[in-house]
Formats: C-alpha cells, structure tokens, sequence
C-alpha cells in the first residue's frame, strides 16, 4: 500500500558534507508533510551515518556493511518507498527551489508521461548536459579519445534545453518517475553500475513509455564528487558497463566493437597517465585504475569491479 506522496532515495558513500548540505536543502525548499527520505548508506567511513542521524532524525536511513554500489543500493532504498512517486537523487545535488514540489505537481498534471528529468546546473551556476541519446559504437569511440566535438547529435544540439523534450536517456543523478514503472520494466540492472541510468530509460521507452526532460525546475550536482574517492572503481565500470550495456541491448557484432575500442582506449590511458603520473599523484591513481581495467575488458565483472 502506498503511503507518503514522494519517496526520495539517495545512495551516500563518503561525501558527508555533500550530502548534509543536499538533505538540508531539501528540507529547506520543498514541502516534507507528504514527502519520505531514504538514505542508503554504502558503508562510508567518513562519519556520513552519525551526522545524518543527528541533524535528521525523520529520514530512513540503512547503512550497509559493504559498498553495494549505486544501482543496488538504489532498489534498496526502492524497496523501502511507499510513495506513489520516485525520486532518485544523488547525493551531490543541492535545492535552489521547489523542485519536488514542482515535479509532483507536472506528472499529476500529465498522467501520460512516465519520467522526468530536472535541468541539473554545474556547482557554479552554469548549464550541465544531462540528457543522451543512447550509446552508439561512434559514440563509445568519441568519447575515449576525447572527440566529444563529433557528438552533438547524441547530445540533443538539436534542442532548446529551455524547454520540455522527450528524450532517451537522462542522468541517474536526478530521475523523477512513478513508483508503478518497477511493475512494468522492474528496478536498476545492479550489474550495470555507471551506466544504469541510461539503461533503465532504455527500458522505459522501449516498454512504449513517455520520458520528458522537465527544465521547469533546476537542481545544482556537485559532479563527480564519489568518483574521486576511488579512481579504480569509477574509471573501470565506466568502461566494462559500456560494453555490458551493448551486449544486454546491442548486436553482436556492436558488442565485439565496443570491446576492442575499449581495449584500445585503456591502453592509451595507460600511456597517457604513465607519461604524467610524475606531475601529479591525480594521475597516478588514474594510471593504476586503467592498469587494473586491462586485463579484465574481454570479460568484465559482473557486479562492481
């Protein structure tokens, strides 16, 4: 039985202050009477539990014992949601406004529509891209060798970021959605970590469903904040989910392509890095991460790396 209007959920892993900054916001601009918040904690070390539970007692809070990984920790705090709507919300987000509110009021007013997506803002205020066509071969290949230029097309150019469009695929770091879609296309692929956002919107359009990019709200994401906490599993599972994503949802002869683009890719990174590794320790960690990604390409992990 449903209970509360609205369940946020929000998986934490060692961004304390982010997440704090992102829970009082949330409090502070949106309407709590009829809203639930879950936290999924992937065991941080960084005291992320105690200070949650000291300044917000009303939120629901699990603490893993291991690091679960976005996507599962996701549909747990799934499970735990009575609200008739879902919001999935990354912890480095940050409210200027509104915009559950807002949100809640667009998809009651628009019962045709299944998703949608906020227009997410760089911490300094500008415009962040957020919406996707799916992944090509081409695109795949673009993006490893820093020629994104030749993108535009996958990048909605096309469109006017002011205004609603139905897209594809939109970043996890903000989904607004109906609880009712896990009865039709079910919950995050848990093996998909890094690209499980965009896989979950292929399945939503592809079960004939309506999801809108919503620009009448906006939403500040500290981006990639987790990320740097650990270059080994970022850098590797934005690479091996690529290629499970293309062999879930692509042809054979696509999944064999993007395989080989992404050996190639990591065996750049790997001259790239080890050349700068000395100027900064950045680069170091980026070299081991690639280092360990090389010989697992050809048969990725099935969960996290």
């Amino acid at each position: 039985m449903l209970g509360k209007k609205v369940s946020v959920v929000i998986v934490n892993y060692n961004v304390r202050d982010l997440i704090l900054t992102s829970l009082r916001t949330l409090y502070q601009f949106n309407s709590s009477e009829n809203l639930e918040v879950i936290v999924v904690d992937n065991h941080s070390a960084d005291d992320s539990c105690d200070a949650i539970k000291r300044e917000f007692p009303q939120v629901i809070l699990l603490e893993n014992d291991f690091n679960a990984g976005f996507p599962k920790g996701n549909n747990q705090g799934f499970e735990l949601a009575t609200g008739e709507y879902i919001f999935m919300l990354n912890p480095d987000t940050e409210f200027k406004e509104n915009s559950i509110d807002r949100m809640t009021d667009y998809l009651d007013k628009h019962p045709d529509i299944s998703l949608i997506a906020p227009k997410l803002l760089n911490s300094d205020g500008s415009f962040q891209l957020s919406a996707w066509r799916y992944p090509t071969v081409k695109s795949v290949f673009c993006e490893a060798f820093y020629l994104t230029f030749f993108l535009k097309k996958k990048n909605y150019a096309d469109k006017d970021f002011n205004e609603p469009f139905e897209g594809e695929s939109f970043s996890g770091a903000a989904l607004f959605f109906r609880r009712a879609l896990f009865e039709k296309v079910g919950v995050l692929d848990e093996t998909m970590f890094w690209i499980e956002d965009v896989e979950f919107c292929w399945r939503i359009n592809h079960s004939g469903l309506k999801s809108m990019y919503f620009p009448g709200t906006q939403i500040l994401h500290h981006v990639g904040q987790s990320a740097k906490k650990n270059y080994t599993i970022s850098l590797s599972n934005q690479i091996f989910n690529k290629i499970k994503f293309f062999s879930k949802h692509g042809s054979r002869f696509q999944a064999i392509m993007v395989k080989w683009i992404s050996l190639f890719h990591v065996v750049f990174k790997i001259i790239l890095f080890g050349l700068l590794s000395p100027i900064k320790v950045t680069y170091f960690r980026k070299l081991k991460a690639y280092l360990y990604t090389l010989p697992k390409v050809f048969n990725p992990p099935k969960g996290i790396a």
